[in-house]
Order: structure tokens, then sequence, then C-alpha cells
């Protein structure tokens, strides 16, 4: 077994070991909690299917399909082992080795030798993906801006700060 498992296999471990038989047991969850957690279904539901993906990409320039977008946000914070990038976004390593390769043939990223284990290689972000992914950051940002004009500073801030606050235990949750 790897050493990383897949988030989704640590949720899956933390849920269940000790799931709620009896709903009624369950406490009541605030209408506010409702409210948002469904919102954010929402938004997420939204954001990532084609036709928003497919604006995001007229705006930047750039074409990225979603799996390319996903793996250049996680090179774009290191360098991974296919093996490990696989693990950590719950995926084959057969699927993964693919999508690199296609990135490599895009010039959006390489393989390096490891650092430190002369057997392995890392695949590394290249200057070709940071600016697509910088491209695609700003645009998705500015669709963001536009689809929120209508806010106040004070309620971008808090929903912000609540997200920011709600990302971090996310993360923690499962072990991330």
């Amino acid at each position: 077994m790897r050493a990383h498992r897949c988030i989704a296999q640590k949720v899956h471990d933390t849920t269940s070991a000790a799931p709620h038989s009896n709903l009624t047991e369950m406490e009541p969850i605030a209408p506010n909690v409702v409210d948002l957690t469904d919102s954010l279904s929402r938004v997420v539901r939204w954001a990532t299917l084609p036709r928003f993906t497919e604006r995001v990409a007229d705006e930047a320039g750039v074409r990225l399909d979603r799996s390319a977008y996903v793996l250049l946000v996680r090179l774009g914070e290191r360098s991974w082992r296919v093996g490990e990038l696989a693990d950590h976004l719950c995926l084959d390593v057969s699927t993964v080795s693919r999508q690199v390769q296609a990135l490599e043939e895009a010039g959006l990223a390489r393989r390096e030798p490891h650092p430190t284990d002369r057997r392995g290689w890392v695949v590394v972000i290249d200057e070709g993906g940071r600016l697509a992914l910088e491209a695609h950051r700003r645009a998705r940002r500015q669709i963001f801006a536009e689809l929120l004009a209508d806010a106040t500073v004070d309620e971008l801030d808090t929903v912000a700060s609540v997200l920011h606050r709600l990302a971090e235990r996310i993360e923690t949750y499962v072990g991330g």
C-alpha cells in the first residue's frame, strides 16, 4: 500500500468507522449552514461545467482541459513523482502518466531527474505551463469579479475569510 492515500479514501475511512445509524440522533444543523453548503455545492457544480471552463479558456486565450488545469495547479506548488501525483488526485498512475505526457508534448511540463533519488523522475511545470496557469487564474478571477461586482467590500471580505477558514478545516479534516 502506498504511503499517501488519496483524499477520498481518507474521508471514507473517517466516515465509515462510525456512521450515524439514526438521523434523528444527529444534532440539528443551523439554516444558514444548510444555505451555505447548498450554495457552495451550486458554485462548484456550475464553475466546473464545461460551459464555464470554456469561457475561462476564451478569456485566458489558452485552452486547457480540466485535467491539464488540475495537474498544472499541483505542479505550480512543487515537483511531483507521477505516482505521488496520481495518489494525491485519486487517479490511476497510467492515467496521470498519459496526462503528464500530454502536458510535456504541449510544452507545459517536463520530467527531470529526482533531486535525491537517482533512479526516479519528477514532473515540473515549464514556463509555458506557468504562463497558461496564470492566464487561467487571471481569467477566472476576472469572471468572478464581474459576477460579484454588486457585493460590497465588507461582504467580500467576510465571505473570503469564512471560505478560507473552511478550506483550511476541510484540509485538516481529511488529513491533507
